[in-house]
């Protein structure tokens, strides 16, 4: 009786981990990955005072709503998403992602299944999204 109820309960416990663990997993960043040519791509465009005003300017009218005015991913607009959006403060992070792979998915965001990013191709210029490129890496120099 007492091994029937030992492995009912590790049952129960498995079950209940595999459970968590799966509703962590489907709150994963799955963030598409650049091309092998884009992700080698460095900033062509030269940082200056005038870019980041520039940048700043662009970045209140399309990413501060989801990523916060403080580039934390705590935006106004987070309410209800399964999957945050990345915070851009987080040094240890950003320092991983090229500049190429910032540049890629703001211009085409990610599959609606994965995040909520959307792309901004047919909205920003090529020089644009670079521009963002280095306000984006400004919140965590």
């Amino acid at each position: 009786m007492t091994m029937k109820l030992t492995s009912v309960g590790l049952c129960v416990l498995c079950l209940s981990i595999l459970g968590h663990s799966g509703s962590i997993l489907a709150a994963e960043r799955k963030t598409p990955t650049a091309p092998e040519d884009v992700l080698k791509m460095k900033n062509p465009v030269l940082l200056t005072p005038e870019v980041l005003q520039e940048a700043t300017t662009i970045y209140k009218d399309k990413c501060i709503k989801c990523h916060g005015a403080t580039g934390n991913g705590k935006g106004s607009g987070t309410k209800g998403m399964d999957v945050k959006p990345r915070d851009y403060t987080d040094k240890s992070v950003m320092e991983k992602i090229p500049d190429g792979q910032l540049f890629w998915i703001t211009l085409n965001g990610s599959d609606p299944d994965t995040t909520e990013m959307e792309g901004y191709k047919k909205k920003l210029t090529e020089e644009q999204v670079w521009k963002l490129v280095h306000y984006i890496r400004s919140f965590a120099p």
